[in-house]
């Protein structure tokens, strides 16, 4: 029985390839010397020419099979794969050159025949397998003509990644793209080609050369390029009336998680994001490597983030608290996958923070050098009618769980907290605002050996309950969108860089503090409103109206980034900035807690609730009904 070497050259698709490279190298060896000699070998030469052929085609053969020119795929060729078989030729040329030299000639052929029988033998065989190559594609008759029902695309980036794509598209005929031409910022690029497309123009001329060439879809090749560039180049395709499709991001196309082929519609996140943040990965590492990490809150937005960076830091044990149980069972389907880290414990837990008693013995047992507090109700419309819910869940719960952090001697307890805290004018905003009181009186507290803090940032793309997922099932439903009024604005950051940034603040911290992350400009939630509706290639008034409908109780006009009495100073990270708060008021906490207690206990009545809050947070600016 022939061993699994020998037996995968003992099939018919083998021997039918060697016995046609057989033929294409007899056949150039024979031309050669018909060229060597003007067509007109002589008898000498003639014999010496059947004498020897057997011999060389049996050793070019061999180092065919050696450069693996027999059991590669024929329909894939490309640079590396013209190099082997350059190679295997290459050294069977070599290895007839040497013997004409030992053997003086006798029984060699010439030099000059065995330089042309290379060249002819190697132009053969590649074309060969490039008609292969193209019949696989799209067929000769695709090629040349273009497959009619396709779509012209031009692609914006002559680079690696968009001659790349360029080359998937030709390839892949199934994809119903056809590249017509390429733009690209770099003007010494202009005019030369990429795979037999001209790289027509600038990508600022996008408009002139999608009419030229009748394209009707644009696909953005560029991964690096900053947000602010794709947001201009999508801007003027939607413009010239084109559909604008992008690659995945860079990071996932070198870990091999996206295919360059695997194009997505642009969306808003590439338009509100922002260029990718710097960290100091190291720093971070040596934080959390080898440590106990505990996580609430992980079933949301900002949570399931969380325990996605910090696995990636190689933590000793990551316990993950949620109240909400269908939160916890996606969070294991979607991101806890032990085949990623075989070595990692990963725990999870159904739990209400509320439940003193039930969170103490979880701090008991697990022991966690580092908190990360994400848990905490944070719609502001749900709460501003139930402000005894926020004040429990949001001010109470953090005080208990910082109090049993410094008791289990946590080194670090991160407090998630939000740019709402700051002159709150909702119930949640100023929930938030006492929970950070909470943190940093327990800093000062006798004998404590925590480092807390707080982190503030505004509002993260595609979050539950965020505007844009608003938008998204308005747009679904045929509209209209709403909006508050003409002139409402937000800050919007993606959640990957919140929250590396949430991490680089935790290394930071010294204990005390209150961070703020740089959110960049705020932006008109008309114009979010509008973009979406662009994106979704519909024309506003026509397809698809907004209306407005007034702010909410609670909400603001315009989100604020620091306390009227807070002065604010860089840090050595340039987009986390430290708040230095005042000494803190005279009512401790606990004074704080009793009283809003009681006044829970005693009335039901929101707008009382409200004013017992105002007069230990005097910024504050409830709406009373």
């Amino acid at each position: 029985m022939p061993t699994p070497f020998i037996a995968r050259y003992l099939n018919f698709r083998t021997l039918f390839l060697v016995l046609f490279y057989a033929l294409l190298c007899g056949f150039s060896y024979m031309v050669a010397y018909e060229l060597r000699f003007d067509f007109n070998v002589p008898d000498v030469h003639e014999l010496d020419r059947i004498n020897t052929i057997w011999w060389v085609v049996l050793l070019q053969l061999m180092m065919l099979g050696a450069a693996g020119q027999l059991d590669s795929i024929l329909s894939y060729f490309r640079l590396p794969d013209a190099l082997r078989l350059f190679a295997g030729l290459f050294v069977a040329s070599l290895v007839m050159v040497s013997m004409w030299y030992v053997y003086g000639g006798q029984n060699v052929p010439p030099r000059s025949v065995i330089l042309s029988d290379f060249l002819m033998a190697f132009l053969l065989i590649a074309s060969f397998r490039v008609l292969l190559r193209l019949r696989s594609s799209r067929g000769l008759e695709d090629w040349l003509a273009g497959k009619a029902d396709a779509e012209n695309v031009l692609i914006v980036g002559a680079g690696e990644v968009g001659a790349g794509l360029c080359a998937e598209l030709m390839n892949k005929s199934r994809l119903g793209m056809r590249p017509v031409a390429f733009l690209d910022d770099d003007e010494h690029k202009v005019g030369r080609y990429v795979h037999g497309l001209l790289v027509a123009d600038q990508v600022n001329a996008l408009g002139k050369v999608a009419k030229r060439y009748m394209a009707t879809k644009v696909v953005i090749a560029f991964p690096s390029a900053s947000i602010r560039r794709v947001r201009e180049v999508a801007e003027k395709a939607r413009d010239a009336g084109l559909t604008v499709d992008i690659v995945p991001a860079l990071s996932d196309l070198v870990s091999g998680r996206a295919q360059m082929s695997q194009l997505r519609p642009v969306q808003l996140e590439d338009l509100l994001g922002r260029d990718p943040v710097d960290l100091n990965s190291e720093g971070i590492r040596s934080m959390i490597k080898g440590k106990r990490v505990l996580v609430t809150g992980a079933g949301g937005s900002i949570g399931r983030e969380l325990v996605t960076q910090i696995i990636e830091y190689d933590p000793a044990e990551l316990l993950c608290l949620d109240q909400a149980e269908i939160a916890v069972f996606h969070l294991r389907q979607d991101i806890i996958d032990p085949s990623n880290k075989p070595d990692l414990k990963v725990r999870t837990k159904v739990l209400d923070i509320c439940n003193v008693a039930a969170l103490e013995a979880v701090m008991s047992e697990f022991c966690p050098a580092l908190v990360f507090h994400a848990a905490a109700h944070k719609h502001v419309n749900l709460m501003e009618p139930q402000p005894g819910e926020a004040l429990r869940n949001n001010f109470m719960a953090t005080d208990d769980f910082a109090t049993l952090a410094s008791k289990y001697h946590v080194e670090r307890f991160i407090l998630v907290s939000t740019d709402k805290a700051i002159n709150p004018t909702s119930v949640m905003g100023v929930s938030k605002r006492l929970a950070e009181l909470a943190v940093l009186e327990h800093q000062a507290a006798p004998g404590n050996q925590t480092r807390f803090m707080a982190v503030r940032f505004g509002n993260v793309l595609g979050s539950s309950g965020s505007v844009i997922n608003i938008f998204r099932k308005q747009i679904d439903a045929g509209g209209p969108l709403t909006v508050t009024d003409p002139e409402v604005t937000r800050f919007f950051m993606t959640v990957e860089e919140a929250v590396g940034l949430v991490l680089q603040c935790a290394t930071q911290g010294d204990g005390g503090e209150i961070f703020v992350l740089d959110m960049g400009d705020s932006v008109k939630i008309v114009d979010v409103a509008r973009q979406m509706i662009a994106l979704s290639g519909l024309r506003e008034g026509e397809d698809i109206d907004i209306e407005f409908i007034g702010l909410k109780p609670g909400e603001k006009l315009y989100e604020e980034v620091q306390h009227l009495s807070e002065e604010l100073k860089p840090t050595s990270h340039v987009r986390i900035l430290r708040f230095v708060a005042p000494t803190l008021p005279a009512v401790p906490v606990s004074a704080i807690r009793s009283r809003l207690l009681g006044v829970l206990q005693e009335n039901s009545d929101s707008n009382q609730i409200k004013r017992a809050i105002q007069e230990f947070v005097p910024e504050y600016s409830p709406h009373l009904d």
